[in-house]
């Protein structure tokens, strides 16, 4: 019971954090294209756009003072899904402009946007007999 518990204060958490990277990207004029997008087993946090820009946030949260905080919780396997994912739905919704990707990392109330980083490259379409 304990476990559930903290799954969901983990969950709450997370949605806070959305929410609130949101609203601060909205203030920054960004607007939103799509939250929490579901593409097959995989979630894209946020999608956003200013002007002809679009940029896949990943909205990482921990409570103030865990072990592990949330500027290191992306590992190498979860980016490499995020990038199947939005690779997935710029198939399905081709981006005319620039894409890319930034982490936001929360710690209670604080907050951080990692630098942002280029995705470009996958807006080119793979010729299927390649792979």
């Amino acid at each position: 019971m304990g476990s559930t518990r903290r799954g969901e204060a983990a969950r709450r958490l997370g949605l806070r954090a959305e929410r609130l990277t949101l609203w601060l990207l909205w203030a920054r004029g960004w607007d939103l294209v799509a939250w929490r997008q579901k593409l097959g087993r995989w979630e894209l946090d946020l999608l956003v756009c200013r002007g002809p820009e679009l940029r896949l946030l990943e909205v990482k949260a921990r409570r103030p003072g865990t072990w592990v905080g949330a500027d290191t919780a992306l590992e190498p396997e979860q980016r490499l899904r995020l990038q199947r994912a939005l690779r997935t739905w710029l198939d399905r919704v081709p981006w005319p402009g620039a894409v890319s990707f930034q982490r936001v990392s929360w710690s209670g109330w604080r907050w951080r946007f990692h630098p942002p980083e280029r995705w470009d490259a996958l807006k080119l379409r793979r010729d299927p007999e390649s792979r």
